[in-house]
């Protein structure tokens, strides 16, 4: 418990917990060249949140207008791709509606997010 300035006790929130997210090398110049970033959430959509409140120029390279991850932009949890988390996506990252998908996934100090961009071609 904490006292503020105005005398009134508060309880303190836990801290968050820190997650690593790995940005892939075509990102680079997006991020002034930055790969790895340590976010905070406690679910996969506020993690996700962080990201773009800190680098608000990666938006439209991962996500869609809809705020769900591009069709190219893969995304991993600890090894695990999100797209195999279960349920659609109710409205994306800024979304004030509580997923039912795999977004709201719990994350827990030192998990590690892993973007990747999908190259086709021939």
């Amino acid at each position: 418990m904490r006292v503020d300035s105005s005398g009134v006790a508060r309880v303190a929130e836990p801290p968050r917990p820190g997650v690593t997210v790995f940005l892939p090398s075509l990102l680079g110049p997006v991020t002034g060249g930055v790969r790895e970033l340590t976010v905070r959430g406690g679910s996969l959509r506020e993690v996700f949140a962080d990201l773009i409140e800190r680098e608000p120029r990666l938006r439209p390279h991962l996500f869609n207008e809809a705020g769900d991850l591009r069709r190219h932009v893969l995304c991993f949890h600890n090894g695990t791709n999100t797209r195999w988390l279960a349920g659609p996506s109710p409205g994306g990252v800024d979304s004030p509606v509580e997923r039912t998908d795999g977004w709201a996934t719990p994350v827990g100090e030192g998990d590690t997010i892993l973007f990747m961009q999908a190259v086709s071609g021939g």
